[in-house]
């Protein structure tokens, strides 16, 4: 059964694998619309990217413009250093086409509706998108069990006080929906960061697979792989939004345990989560099949035939 899904993105490079790679998935996952937010980029940008990756990859979804700023309304970074201005390092799409608003007015809210369609979530970027809508329709999204990139626990993530970008980003939209009933399923860096993605693999890919997108995807994540190899190490990059939505391609990789989590929403420690104790309010991600995930991230990017060339 293909798994319908509403992806929330601020699309910079590992975004753009995720939607690449979800968009090709189609006898797995049917992408049936997405909505952008700040992070990477900024959010119109970010919602450009997103059209522009899903478009060439052959999905119609519609894609619609966000939050431009966290709960907080702290001051947004402008420049990402694995992401450049534009989310993919100069391969940005471009703003020409003018999308939808995700919040309109009177109308009912979008994300309340895809939560009572029974569409999966997959939220790849900070929260506030979701934690507005759970102010305006909370029943809708009760117990529901979106998929969200969050969360550094052993492994340090590289936001101030050690955060992982996205809860560092926006803290009170993570801590708001651990508390209103939602039951994420979150994939932290401690998993993610255990794949690796080279700029072999990729160029192997791309040449394999030959298309305008495989290219695009190709020359933003040189950047990306450079930054990576300066922060954590190691000849490649750590494709943490892809990893995430390859557990909706495949959730037999991936093992997940209940846990109640918490997030510190100010002080030095800034959108760090926390293991606590009480009763479940979310599912942690606490392991992989490493080399099984890498070849389904390179197989939906590039078709199998690029994995076994690379």
């Amino acid at each position: 059964m293909v798994l319908r899904v509403h992806i929330d993105t601020d699309c910079g490079v590992d975004d753009a694998l995720a939607l690449a790679l979800l968009a090709r998935s189609r006898q797995a996952v049917e992408v049936v619309s997405v909505s952008a937010v700040f992070g990477n980029t900024y959010v119109d940008q970010a919602a450009a990217n997103a059209r522009g990756v899903l478009r060439l990859a052959g999905c119609g979804a519609e894609v619609y413009i966000g939050a431009g700023a966290g709960l907080a309304k702290r001051r947004v970074e402008r420049m990402r250093p694995a992401h450049g201005v534009d989310g993919l390092n100069g391969a940005g799409f471009s703003q020409r086409w003018k999308l939808p608003e995700l919040e309109r007015g009177h109308s009912a809210n979008f994300l309340a509706f895809a939560a009572r369609r029974k569409l999966a979530g997959l939220f790849l970027g900070p929260l506030t998108n979701l934690a507005k809508s759970l102010l305006e329709d909370p029943a809708a999204f009760r117990d529901w069990r979106p998929t969200i990139m969050a969360g550094a626990f052993a492994v340090e993530g590289k936001a101030q006080g050690g955060a992982d970008f996205n809860s560092w980003s926006d803290p009170e939209a993570l801590q708001r929906t651990l508390e209103a009933g939602v039951m994420p399923r979150l994939m932290p860096l401690d998993v993610s960061h255990q794949v690796t993605i080279t700029t072999d693999d990729l160029s192997k890919g791309a040449i394999c697979c030959g298309s305008p997108l495989s290219q695009r995807l190709t020359k933003a994540a040189g950047p990306y792989i450079a930054f990576h190899q300066q922060v954590w190490g190691g000849d490649g990059c750590r494709p943490h939004d892809a990893v995430a939505a390859a557990s909706l391609v495949a959730p037999e990789l991936f093992a997940f345990e209940p846990a109640r989590l918490r997030v510190i929403v100010d002080g030095e420690h800034l959108g760090r989560v926390e293991r606590v104790d009480g009763p479940a309010n979310a599912e942690v991600c606490t392991g992989l099949d490493v080399a099984a995930v890498k070849r389904l991230i390179l197989g939906g990017l590039f078709g199998w035939s690029a994995v076994e060339a690379a």
